[in-house]
């Protein structure tokens, strides 16, 4: 069985919570061979209690551990690309070659970077050009 670390914007606000948790319930039903590991629900309670970076230190070591990155939006609307843990948490995984995907709202996964894609496109690329 997968295990798929679910980042999402927090920023402190709870709401952000509650939208996390109603994601993995979703996520569950539509993707039940795999397990969903959201920070939020994980270390999110410390939030407060401990220094920013030291945070992201157990978020990336929960994620170094997961075979996928999933990355949500807020229940605000806010993406994940205006959130610097959720960015901080792609760079890691695609640095450490996981897979990598955004999750919509209708619960559905869009790839945005999959280990060693670019590898056969520039070798379909290379055939091509030697055609």
């Amino acid at each position: 069985m997968k295990v798929v670390y679910l980042a999402h914007p927090y920023g402190g606000d709870e709401r952000n919570v509650e939208d996390a948790k109603k994601l993995v319930k979703g996520l569950l039903t539509q993707y039940p061979p795999a397990v969903f590991l959201s920070p939020l629900q994980v270390i999110g309670f410390c939030y407060n209690d401990v220094a920013y970076l030291d945070g992201m230190d157990y978020c990336l070591e929960l994620l170094r551990r997961c075979d996928e990155l999933w990355l949500c939006n807020s229940w605000a609307g806010k993406s994940w690309q205006e959130s610097r843990g959720c960015c901080m948490e792609y760079a890691a995984a695609k640095a450490w070659d996981k897979p990598i995907y955004a999750v919509n709202s209708e619960w559905h996964t869009m790839p945005l970077f999959i280990p060693h894609e670019h590898e056969r496109w520039e070798k379909a690329m290379s055939r091509e050009r030697s055609a």
